[in-house]
């Protein structure tokens, strides 16, 4: 769909809304600058994105009902900010970070976003399986930080920030579990973040950002909790999806300007694994830390009291110790 035709869409959809009686073709054309069948076109596909539209001979169209669903349509009225320049998607697909790598390797602005209310191959970190069941919000934005790529590593910290202060906006106060993890104050897993991305050289061309939010259900025999469970009623998905865009756009804005350092203590205050016992290994499994976690230092490393001192971890797996 070309930017154009959301426009007119969006301009049909408005007219419906601020015309709870009905709207006539005639008039929705005329205030379009195009034909009645293009008119028809556009009910059409707004009836395909799940809006209930009702057509009477001699009234014109009605508004009944709007899909619950992270359409471009529903999201776009509710962004503040300039971060998003581009919404594509909304329903069902096998990654949104595999869209957005597609659109991304095509020269896809920055602030474009890819939405799903389901993925039937989302993955999370390390190449894990990420259970991503109808009802959720799943988005993943393009960047283009010109930086090098030793700064770009503290990005899912960022973007975890921005996720947790959008869910503030529910009531939910999501802890922050270094480096990929949004939980509940009881260790339940709400969302998680991934990145991926290409370099050239040291220098990274562009980044994938995804988040994905349990909204409606947690998966299925995961520690996991959904933001309906923990707000305590039904959150509709356009709602969150615009709050968690707004979020990691006001903290990527953030990092662009001052990197990690200004955004450290309010990560800190949601740090879930600051005073735990943890083990912390590399890719190969050998473990690199072993102690309490004390913070997160200015470089958005995890900090570890090893029996050696103070070791600063930038990547690796993140074990609890049993006590």
């Amino acid at each position: 769909m070309t930017r154009l035709s959301e426009d007119r869409r969006s301009l049909v959809l408005d007219a419906l809304r601020g015309n709870p009686s009905g709207v006539s073709g005639e008039q929705l054309a005329g205030e379009l600058g195009v034909s009645r069948v293009a008119v028809r076109k556009h009910i059409e596909a707004l009836r395909d994105y799940g809006y209930g539209i009702e057509a009477r001979p001699g009234e014109g169209y009605r508004l009944l009902s709007a899909p619950d669903a992270p359409i471009p349509l529903e999201i776009r009225p509710l962004l503040h900010g300039s971060f998003v320049t581009r919404l594509e998607g909304g329903g069902i697909t096998g990654s949104t970070n595999d869209d957005a790598r597609d659109l991304a390797i095509a020269g896809a602005p920055e602030g474009t976003v890819v939405l799903a209310r389901e993925q039937t191959k989302g993955r999370g970190r390390l190449g894990r399986e990420w259970t991503s069941p109808d009802g959720g919000v799943y988005a993943s934005v393009v960047l283009r930080p010109e930086v090098e790529l030793p700064d770009a590593v503290v990005l899912p910290l960022v973007f975890g920030l921005g996720v947790a202060r959008a869910l503030d906006r529910f009531g939910v106060s999501a802890l922050l579990k270094w480096p990929n993890d949004l939980l509940a104050p009881d260790g339940r897993k709400l969302a998680g973040v991934l990145l991926e991305g290409l370099s050239e050289g040291w220098r990274v061309s562009w980044v994938v950002a995804g988040v994905g939010v349990n909204v409606r259900e947690a998966p299925a025999g995961a520690n996991a909790v959904s933001l309906d469970e923990l707000a305590g009623r039904h959150v509709p998905l356009a709602q969150v999806s615009a709050a968690v865009l707004d979020g990691v756009g006001e903290a990527y804005d953030a990092w662009r300007t001052g990197g990690f350092a200004p955004l450290r203590e309010a990560y800190g205050e949601r740090a879930w694994l600051t005073g735990r016992d943890v083990a912390v290994s590399d890719a190969g499994g050998r473990v690199i830390a072993a102690g309490p976690a004390v913070g997160i230092d200015a470089q958005g490393r995890l900090l570890v009291e090893d029996a050696g001192g103070i070791v600063p971890i930038s990547s690796g797996e993140v074990t609890l110790r049993a006590g």
